[in-house]
């Protein structure tokens, strides 16, 4: 992997042949114009070659760029782009390792020559053992236009269902009463760069006799195990939501608890009801 070799080289001062390493990338770019707001998505495919492994330096070939669909293809040429290593001391951090792109400008080369009418800014991005992800602004025509290339998995969203029983004890103590009910507990983490997930109780009841409803608690923060298998909570408070109302009667306080591939662990205070849920499951 590319990482991988850059760090193995890094660490062999004294060899005398120099590394190169290449690879082709196909996916799509979606460029947006910046007045009208149209979208326009087309296939493409980035060539990433490093010519000298050891050096923070790396050439881009940008082929089948069209920012609107009468546009011939044209192939952007980037040459030389510094890039810097993703800093970060979690190992279990997805873009750990990845190299980043930040430019606020690139003339590129096309069929040889420097174009500098498709100046692009506020260059950005990152290649990883993912794949890789760039994106841009290019003026053309007089308009700007927004380009976005890939789709690095480590940026996409992670989901997971679970069939799961809840436990509600109301009123804790001597008069407790206790009831249990079967829901599906479903998770969403729209990019897993960011350490927040979206949790839905679908059929989730408080009490017997309560109708059924599906709620969702926001962009809870969680941590990393150790071992990164489990995504871990601890917040004081979460306002639920239902559809994209707040749920504020039913405010959870004290939500604790756990996820990991298989198993679903959750723990939280209904200070309303003076209530206590406790939910458990396995992955459907």
């Amino acid at each position: 992997m590319a990482v991988a070799l850059l760090m193995a080289t890094a660490c062999e001062p004294e060899r005398d042949q120099k590394d190169s390493w290449s690879k082709s990338i196909a996916d799509n770019m979606v460029t947006v114009n910046t007045v009208s707001g149209v979208e326009y998505t087309d296939n493409a495919t980035v060539v990433v070659e490093i010519k000298d492994i050891t050096k923070p330096y790396v050439n881009l070939t940008i082929e089948g760029v069209k920012f609107v669909p009468m546009m011939p293809d044209v192939n952007f040429t980037l040459s030389d782009v510094p890039f810097t290593i993703y800093a970060s001391d979690d190992t279990n951090d997805p873009l750990y390792g990845s190299w980043t792109f930040n430019e606020s400008s690139i003339v590129p080369s096309v069929g040889g020559v420097s174009r500098e009418e498709y100046t692009m800014h506020n260059f950005k991005g990152n290649i990883s053992d993912y794949g890789v992800v760039l994106e841009f602004d290019v003026n053309f025509g007089g308009v700007i236009y927004h380009a976005v290339f890939g789709k690095n998995q480590a940026l996409q969203s992670w989901d997971a269902d679970f069939k799961a029983n809840a436990t509600v004890v109301i009123n804790p103590g001597e008069s407790a009463s206790t009831s249990t009910d079967e829901l599906t507990v479903s998770f969403v983490q729209e990019n897993l760069s960011k350490q927040i997930v979206d949790i839905t109780f679908k059929d989730f009841r408080f009490v017997p006799q309560m109708p059924e409803v599906t709620i969702t608690l926001k962009a809870v923060p969680f941590s990393y195990s150790e071992d990164g298998s489990q995504r871990l909570f601890n917040v004081a408070t979460i306002t639920p939501y239902v559809g994209e109302e707040e749920y504020k009667q039913f405010v959870l306080t004290s939500f604790t608890g756990s996820v990991s591939k298989s198993e679903l662990i959750l723990d939280c205070d209904i200070a309303s009801m003076n209530a206590h849920a406790s939910i458990s499951g396995t992955s459907k």
